[in-house]
């Protein structure tokens, strides 16, 4: 029977209204308007960030835009008779260029924009031809881009955006533009729970604050952390940043500007790993880095071991006659015994035992790769069955990586597939090495381990001597995964040892 999917809500609005006074009282501090600004809300919500505005300045002149019009309606009777001037209106359509109309721009712009709002293929498709570069289907990151542009020269904003934007692949165009043409004041991280019913889990929150100029060489970005809970921000208002309840560091915006990514990421006390000079390639250099397989409907298509494996209780049992005998290929084969071993996501390391199979039929592969609207992905085919290390896509608490000893391998996993064989083993202690989940976190400390990201680790091109110490441990590492079920904490710890000194100290 084939399972259908219920299909996933979309959110044309996802709004998170800020409902939280001191952190609009900090947002509406560092804005810094006064009475000839001119101010834009392009996501007014409930208006709590002009409720902020306007109990510092009663008479400051605001145009409020947003996108719901029950909101909206709400917004002007709210606002009537002041100075609020509230339009229902989507913010990344106002202010286009008009051969009738003057244009227009902000001395300030203040706002806590959707984070995750659904876009249909066709206005992503308009967005993709206005905003070259930028990633589309991330509202708060576009309505940062477009306000900048309405932004007057000297201007300030202050916008409230989750913290994955500063290192996030997708978000580089919207960093170059950020560290190159404005000067970012301050970057205030906290934990999203700091908004009352709200906790992404996979992010935290930033309130970033930027002048429209370009940066000084000189300059450094503030960046204040470890706010122990919302009440905090309060104290960092009128009063000297030595007082404040906070961790306050400094960064050269110039430095990370430079950085290959422009990404920004701010961990370990803000000094991050001090890598040797031997890591100064990329480890894609070294291996190719793959998104696996997808079968379109596993609950159809996979089965299960035994009824002991993990979270496969949708799932059936295959029988030992289901099961191939022979190597698999692209073609598939006929018959019953068509059932390949196939490497799923889990934190397993160094070896994986099979606990899934995947119908190999010549039958179900017409399926897999059927033309037209198909959920099936027979992506990078010419990578099945080779071997390689499979890594989980989904983090755990520490990176792990487990041979795939020429099994299939699901989009859940990134296959890792040396260009030299003989840097198998030795890349293999290196994933499931500390080291390395140090490296990748700082890289990208979201729940997401992709390709995009780990291709990016620096790597240690080891000398003989190096490798065959590599290639020791790690093959006792596998005998004892093999025979146990898990590596002892002494293997494990000489591992961590042998490969933080290569990454990190000149010679071993």
């Amino acid at each position: 029977m084939v399972v259908t999917r219920p299909q996933r809500y979309r959110d044309e609005l996802q709004a998170h209204y800020t409902a939280s006074t001191p952190i609009v009282s900090f947002m509406v501090s560092r804005l810094r308007h006064g009475d000839g600004d001119v101010i834009w809300e392009p996501c007014a919500g409930a208006g709590d960030l002009i409720d902020g505005l306007l109990k510092v300045n009663p008479h400051a002149t605001i145009r409020a835009s947003e996108l719901n019009p029950d909101a909206a309606s709400l917004l002007s009777e709210k606002y009537r008779g002041t100075s609020v001037d509230v339009h229902q209106e989507d913010a990344l359509d106002f202010g286009l260029p008009s051969l009738f109309d003057s244009p227009v721009s902000f001395t300030r712009i203040i706002a806590n924009p959707p984070y995750g709002a659904y876009q249909s293929p066709e206005r992503r498709k308009q967005l993709q031809s206005r905003f070259k570069n930028v990633y589309v289907r991330e509202s708060y990151g576009l309505i940062l881009f477009h306000s900048l542009s309405l932004l007057d020269e000297k201007g300030r904003l202050v916008f409230i955006v989750p913290d994955t934007f500063l290192w996030l692949t997708r978000h580089k165009a919207l960093r170059e533009t950020l560290l190159r043409e404005t000067t970012i004041e301050e970057l205030a991280l906290f934990p999203s729970n700091f908004f009352p019913n709200i906790n992404f889990g996979y992010s935290g929150l930033c309130i970033i604050t930027v002048r429209k100029e370009r940066p000084r060489a000189n300059h450094e970005i503030r960046i204040a952390t470890k706010f122990e809970n919302a009440d905090s921000f309060l104290d960092c208002i009128g009063k000297k940043e030595s007082n404040w309840p906070c961790a306050v560091s400094y960064v050269s915006q110039e430095d990370v500007a430079s950085q290959s990514h422009s990404e920004l990421v701010y961990q370990n006390g803000g000094n991050g790993i001090a890598i040797s000079s031997r890591a100064s390639e990329a480890i894609e250099e070294y291996a190719e880095f793959k998104t696996g397989f997808y079968s379109g409907n596993d609950r159809r298509w996979i089965r299960k071991s035994a009824e002991t494996v993990r979270r496969s209780k949708p799932y059936t049992l295959i029988e030992s006659l289901e099961i191939a005998r022979q190597q698999p290929t692209l073609e598939g084969f006929e018959g019953k015994a068509a059932f390949i071993p196939i490497v799923r996501g889990g934190a397993i390391p160094f070896v994986k035992e099979t606990h899934w199979y995947v119908d190999w039929n010549v039958n179900a592969i017409c399926e897999y790769r059927r033309r037209g609207k198909n959920p099936a992905r027979f992506q990078n085919s010419a990578f099945y069955f080779r071997e390689g290390l499979g890594v989980p896509m989904v983090a755990s608490g520490r990176l792990t990586a487990a041979l795939l000893e020429g099994r299939l391998f699901d989009q859940g996993i990134v296959g890792v597939f040396p260009k030299e064989p003989r840097y198998l083993l030795f890349l293999l202690g290196f994933f499931n090495s500390v080291i390395a989940t140090g490296l990748v976190r700082q890289i990208n400390p979201t729940a997401n381990n992709s390709a995009n990201y780990l291709k990016r680790l620096p790597f240690v091109v080891p000398n003989q001597s190096e490798l065959a110490t590599a290639n020791k441990i790690v093959k006792a590492a596998i005998s004892e995964a093999k025979q146990c079920g898990a590596v002892s904490d002494e293997l494990q710890q000489r591992i961590d040892e042998f490969y933080s000194r290569l990454w990190q100290d000149n010679e071993l």
